[in-house]
């Protein structure tokens, strides 16, 4: 079939994407696979601490990661609720995506090629589907265009270093994790007002998928501490251990929910033009990632603390759950600094207060009151956090209506 033959796309009305739309009967269920590849990046990360180990859960959570967000990228320029054909396309991905997921825990030994090949085909077909939706329209060509040399080169080498061993199999994958970042910041180019072509961006399409991921990372927060309930007789410890590792998660939960998906929302629907596009990727692609990764950690100490609760966290799981707050709030900060060039102080103590204490205290305290502690600490951010932003929404002063200010 001729581009000329080829039906228009059926992309949503400029009113309509000011109104916005929500996900998808199908994204739902393609985040499903998702679901339980962030569960297999945490038994990653869980199976013994080491540097090298962190590093290759760090790695393979980004490029999961980024089969998501090249979805989420399709599903805000092409509403899926109204083209048949993409719906079947992106089913025709599930399979391979839970392929890839199946393949994660031992990504850098016995499956690695089985994981490459199932993220090649993915990326692939994902990048196949966005250039046949948005070819019609000369503005999403151009940007198709200009993301899809570096983003359809970097599952070719993902591929190949597939079949390399050790070592120099973790340094070309995270030469992809580079090109994949490269490919984002081409596709948009911040900065260059004189550029032709851009994305089509929902903006409650795009918030709202981003939130509904932090839901996958807290729901693998939950199976983790339910899982590790379950491991043992549930007795009085462990129970108790349980409530702790939820109530954290709850406050998680808050510090999140309580009102920063409704910022950004308000912040990427604020920007015009090109400057949506740079907002959608410093925010949301680039900005939400290490929150979810924070939350990924999270589960893997949790699940560790509520086994076995009276006793003190080895040295991997410390590192877990400082970096899980340094990542979660510190990803919190990025968003807020990006939106408002301002970073709330309490946020900031509470990075350091809690690497303070887990490092002062951790090894010979019992992880229960570790984790108490830690919850205590979130909590008194947040309520801090909260009264400051109730106060500001009262006075007016929280309005955006000249544009987010992102760095370039």
């Amino acid at each position: 079939m001729s581009a000329a033959e080829r039906p228009e796309p059926e992309r949503a009305a400029p009113d309509a994407e000011e109104h916005g739309r929500h996900a998808t009967n199908l994204e739902l269920f393609l985040d499903l696979v998702f679901v339980f590849a962030v569960t297999q990046v945490a038994h990653v990360l869980g199976s013994g601490f080491s540097a090298q180990g962190f590093g290759q859960g760090l790695l393979l959570a980004w490029l999961v990661w980024w089969v998501w967000s090249q979805f989420t990228w399709l599903g805000t320029a092409v509403n899926l609720a109204d083209r048949r054909s993409a719906q079947f396309q992106v089913l025709a991905t599930i399979p391979l995506t839970l392929l890839m997921a199946v393949a994660i825990p031992e990504a850098f030994g016995a499956t690695g090629v089985q994981f490459a090949g199932a993220y090649l085909a993915v990326s692939l077909w994902a990048l196949a589907i966005q250039g046949w939706s948005l070819w019609r329209d000369p503005e999403t060509r151009t940007a198709w265009l200009r993301y899809l040399p570096l983003a359809a080169l970097a599952p070719f080498v993902l591929f190949g270093g597939a079949f390399l061993d050790g070592t120099a199999r973790v340094l070309v994958w995270a030469l992809v994790a580079v090109f994949n970042a490269a490919s984002a910041v081409v596709a948009t180019r911040g900065g260059d007002t004189g550029r032709t072509g851009d994305w089509t961006i929902d903006p409650v399409h795009f918030a709202e998928r981003h939130a509904l991921f932090v839901i996958i990372s807290l729901g693998e927060v939950v199976v983790a501490i339910g899982a590790a309930a379950t491991t043992d007789a549930l007795g009085p410890l462990i129970g108790v251990g349980m409530i702790v590792a939820a109530a954290l998660a709850c406050v998680l939960w808050w510090t999140y929910f309580a009102y920063v998906p409704d910022v950004a929302e308000r912040v990427l629907r604020a920007a015009r033009g090109a400057d949506r596009a740079d907002v959608a990727r410093n925010m949301f692609t680039f900005g939400h990632f290490p929150i979810v990764f924070g939350l990924v950690l999270y589960s893997v100490a949790a699940g560790h603390v509520v086994t076995h609760p009276a006793d003190h966290l080895d040295a991997g799981d410390l590192v877990s759950l400082t970096g899980s707050v340094a990542f979660f709030v510190g990803g919190l900060l990025g968003l807020q600094w990006q939106a408002a060039r301002h970073l709330a102080p309490e946020r900031i103590v509470a990075i350091i207060g809690v690497g303070l204490l887990c490092w002062a205290v951790g090894s010979w305290i019992p992880g229960l009151l570790l984790l108490g502690a830690v919850a205590v600490i979130l909590a008194l951010m947040q309520a801090i956090s909260v009264r400051r932003f109730e106060r500001l929404s009262r006075s007016g002063a929280l309005t955006i209506d000249d544009g987010p200010r992102i760095p370039r």
